[in-house]
């Protein structure tokens, strides 16, 4: 293909964070690769200072994220607002004390960080502005056209179109794209909705991060702030989705006492609350991820349930393999190497995914077979200290099968 004007090696939909890590790791590989980004959202960084906001989102980073980040030259960035978790407590409503999985039994110096998104989109923004053979596009995309050696982008508004060798569609869990493509997706409806929001505790957070199984559904608290006596906690509040609107119609006060009603007072009094959202539910696949000249990619390939916090993490394992491979050949849109990527990724994919639909299952059923197995699973995390390690590593994301991609 002609590198002319809007000819690219490479080019990605979306510019969050999963379409930002696969541009930047294919980047540091390829410099001689043309790469773009397109997305509607504006593409220059805030410039001003940053102040973390009370109403920010947070993601949590596995071990094996933060060593993309480290590969990537960006840790050292992101670092200046991630919050270390040094502990995991793991607990079933009626079943107490519930189990403390500290670091130690992963065999890692922590679980994982929190960061706040607003922070981690500007970074990996300044990044993907920094790097010269990438190229930001702010347009939505209209159309994609098979053509003899790529795709051909249509953006909104401007009459010349993009061509690349490789697409990669990563706008999203709804994608646009994937269904204009006619690219179905296997969808699993949990009827439950998420509610996000921070909260202020009086007790200091120690780095622990919570992860307490309602029979309604997960409820879980990640540490924030910059130090271990901090006492902001990112919550996401899993609910069917009735009564996730009446949580949502509550005044903050009452709110606040539902949920301490729920959580209890590991960490004393819930004190202030954040504005709150709520984001439904459901685990969705897509049926194809790959097709010649074009892969699917973060939530436009697979959408997980929030519990354990695998979605983000697992998309970038699946961009760090993707990367690997097309960075490797010449051709970075040939079907037989896309399909080397996805048997690469599926078995990965598979447990993640799995074991996330497992616990949603298991721990939001009050069915007296499902407390009983959750009882006793609790139990085995007390009594097999091999089984509660395994079980850490899970939560954040660096169990066995996915050593070869923490030292990438």
């Amino acid at each position: 293909m002609n590198h002319s004007e809007c000819s690219y090696d490479l080019a990605i939909v979306g510019a969050g964070p999963a379409g930002a890590c696969l541009a930047l790791l294919c980047a540091q590989a390829r410099p001689d690769w043309r790469i773009a980004i397109v997305d509607p959202q504006p593409n220059v960084p805030d410039s001003g200072p940053y102040h973390p906001s009370f109403d920010a989102r947070a993601t949590a980073l596995s071990a094996g994220s933060v060593n993309l980040f480290t590969q990537l030259q960006l840790w050292q960035l992101l670092a200046r607002h991630a919050t270390a978790i040094n502990a995991v407590h793991v607990s079933d409503r009626g079943y107490l004390p519930g189990q403390l999985l500290d670091a130690s039994s992963t065999g890692n110096a922590t679980q994982g960080y929190v960061i706040a998104n607003t922070w981690l989109g500007r970074v990996l923004l300044q990044a993907l502005n920094n790097h010269n053979n990438i190229t930001l596009h702010q347009a939505d995309v209209t159309g994609l056209t098979p053509t003899a050696n790529g795709y051909q982008l249509t953006l909104q508004q401007q009459t010349t179109p993009l061509s690349a060798r490789l697409t990669a569609v990563a706008d999203g869990a709804h994608s646009p794209l994937r269904q204009s493509l006619g690219i179905t997706t296997h969808d699993t409806p949990y009827h439950q909705s998420a509610i996000i929001a921070n909260v202020k505790t009086s007790k200091p957070h120690l780095g622990v991060a919570y992860e307490r199984f309602l029979s309604s559904g997960p409820l879980a608290l990640l540490p924030l702030g910059q130090s271990p006596q901090a006492r902001e906690m990112a919550l996401v509040w899993t609910q069917p989705t009735d009564a996730s609107h009446t949580l949502l119609a509550l005044s903050e006060q009452d709110f606040l006492a539902a949920l301490q009603q729920h959580f209890g007072h590991r960490l004393g009094r819930f004190q202030a609350l954040s504005p709150r959202h709520s984001y439904p539910l459901v685990l969705r696949q897509a049926r194809e991820q790959v097709r010649r000249n074009l892969v699917l990619v973060g939530n436009s390939a697979h959408f997980l349930h929030p519990v354990a916090g695998q979605g983000f993490n697992l998309a970038l394992r699946d961009c760090a393999a993707l990367a690997s491979i097309i960075t490797n050949s010449d051709n970075p849109g040939e079907l037989a190497l896309l399909q080397r990527y996805l048997a690469e990724r599926e078995r990965d994919q598979a447990l993640t995914t799995r074991a996330g639909d497992t616990m949603v299952r298991l721990f939001s059923s009050s069915a007296l077979p499902a407390i009983a197995l959750r009882h006793l699973g609790l139990l085995s995390l007390e009594l097999a200290p091999a089984l509660r390690s395994a079980f850490g590593r899970h939560m954040m994301g660096v169990s066995r099968a996915q050593e070869s991609y923490r030292g990438q």
